[in-house]
């Protein structure tokens, strides 16, 4: 499948596929569900593979749907939460340490490749708010009732 094009300069169209920090992430999803795909089927084992799968797929998922929002703050929320998912597998992966089911060299890769992502979106949201560019609704009075708003200004009417 080829990328949208720049109609003018026919070069491809920016999305978030073009973020090297969502690639990243995506192909650490990737890694991550072929470990899964390897892992015995037993019903705790299950449990723990479908929370992993959902945890490392979410990291890539939040960041491309946070570059798709409107405004700065959307953005960030979506970027803290890919962040939550990225801290969420990187427990699993270790919890599979423990119970003998991933080897402690392939647990400390994937570590450090999601310690990697995990700085690197901390470091998107900390320029992100650096830029001190906010989306805000200015104050605007949402009056139901027009004689209480001319009483006391109050966005209630009084009883």
């Amino acid at each position: 499948m080829t990328e949208p094009e720049n109609q003018r300069t026919r070069e491809p169209a920016y999305s978030f596929r073009n973020l090297d920090l969502w690639q990243q992430a995506q192909a650490f999803a990737r890694d991550v569900i072929a470990i899964v795909d390897d892992l015995p089927t037993r019903r705790s084992v299950d449990s723990i593979a479908r929370q992993l799968t959902r945890s490392a797929t979410s990291i890539g998922a939040n960041i491309a749907e946070g570059h798709g929002r409107f405004g700065l703050p959307s953005y960030r929320n979506h970027l803290s939460i890919a962040k939550g998912s990225a801290c969420e597998t990187d427990s699993w992966l270790d919890l599979l340490r423990r119970l003998g089911l991933l080897s402690s060299e392939r647990e400390a890769e994937l570590h450090g490749r999601c310690s990697s992502l995990i700085a690197a979106i901390t470091r998107r949201i900390l320029n992100l708010e650096q830029t001190g560019k906010t989306v805000r609704e200015e104050h605007v009075g949402y009056v139901a009732d027009e004689e209480a708003a001319e009483n006391d200004g109050s966005l209630v009417p009084r009883f």
